[in-house]
């Protein structure tokens, strides 16, 4: 009875240090899995509206207790390049629970709104973050006036319901890519964007991507400043290691160690394609892949058999715009002061709409 206790124990052991997601079939993964990639559970749609694209995704526990989301989108009948158009807008949902169902509030940004027009164009990729007793929502704009480059803004509010305003003394503008030649963010390919927030001690920084000379050489880095509205000065070098595109970034601080939260897309990092990445950092100020792991699988390693995959591909007209399933702007939903939810946008609409919508998946945190 003993020995065939001790097998079963074994056999457990060796079934977890196997267990797997589907994704990294056939491949050579080059990262850990976090506790919570093996164990999500996939919740359902979080913003999803028939006549709009809903791509960002940022969630946070109001004062109220409820979820407050903020999403960018766009006209469903621009397609997808609607999102840098001049009808893409940052909109606030809420809902009772983090599970949903999410109720549209009212626009907190459109193009209209900007100080500037001929500069500012097209808001997109919201992060909303609570500190020093308020919020403020970070995103980027397109710069009609220099081809669509992208530069980093910033609004503050007392209240999630606004109203909001733009922060620091350049219309909400925080970071934008040098001038300086010497500087690794000069004649970034198409700026700075995808930003995030930590206050680390008694500064703040806004993480941010550049890709120079190619876009697809982007790498993160910070701007630092003693006052939240700035002025914010950027670091001198990247602060991640990849060796592969990374994007979308959530920052956030748990037990003493800072973390990014950021897409794999083209699996160079963790060896599989579309993964997400969780960097872990001492400081906040220096990510390696030495430190990471990945964060999640595509949306079909946690929804569907593969009749349900197959069978989604052939719905005509249903929104796909990778295959992989990939997921995109991923967020951490805390609760109770712990990581509880992740949110993220899917490459596929899984309900075989013709629009993109975002999604939840409930996640066991143990890192």
């Amino acid at each position: 009875m003993i020995q065939l206790l001790f097998l079963a124990l074994l056999s457990g052991q060796i079934a977890a240090q196997k267990q797997e997601l589907p994704s990294s079939a056939g491949k050579e993964r080059k990262l850990p899995y976090t506790s919570f990639a093996l164990t999500a559970n996939f919740i359902g749609p979080a913003i999803s509206e028939k006549d709009w694209y809903n791509w960002c995704v940022s969630p946070i526990q109001g004062k109220d207790g409820k979820i407050h989301i903020f999403s960018s989108r766009w006209p469903a009948s621009e397609g997808m390049d609607g999102w840098y158009g001049r009808n893409a807008e940052i909109a606030h949902f809420v809902g009772d629970k983090p599970e949903g169902p999410f109720t549209y509030v009212g626009k907190v940004m459109t193009t209209s709104m900007f100080p500037d027009q001929q500069t500012m164009s097209g808001p997109h990729n919201p992060r909303v973050v609570e500190v020093d007793g308020k919020y403020i929502l970070m995103y980027i704009c397109q710069n009609p006036s220099k081809g669509g480059k992208q530069r980093v803004g910033m609004m503050i509010s007392d209240k999630l319901e606004g109203p909001w305003r733009f922060a620091g003394e350049n219309g909400g503008i925080m970071v934008q890519a040098s001038t300086d030649p010497n500087h690794w963010t000069y004649n970034a390919a198409i700026g700075a964007d995808n930003p995030t927030f930590l206050k680390i001690g008694k500064k703040y920084y806004i993480y941010y991507k550049c890709g120079t000379p190619g876009h697809m050489d982007a790498k993160y880095g910070y701007a630092v400043s003693n006052k939240l509205e700035g002025p914010y000065t950027m670091c001198d070098a990247p602060v991640t290691d990849n060796v592969s595109y990374i994007e979308d970034a959530h920052a956030f601080e748990y037990k003493n160690k800072y973390y990014l939260l950021t897409t794999d897309n083209l699996g160079g990092n963790t060896g599989i394609y579309g993964d997400l990445i969780l960097w872990q950092s001492k400081s906040g100020l220096d990510f390696r892949l030495a430190d990471a792991k990945i964060a999640m699988g595509n949306i079909f390693d946690y929804w569907g058999t593969e009749e349900d995959h197959e069978a989604l591909e052939n719905i005509p007209q249903r929104f796909i715009r990778d295959l992989s399933g990939k997921l995109e702007r991923p967020a951490i939903l805390f609760m109770d002061g712990k990581p509880a939810y992740l949110y993220a946008v899917g490459d596929v609409n899984i309900n075989g709409n013709e629009i993109a919508e975002s999604y939840i998946f409930k996640i066991n945190w143990k890192e």
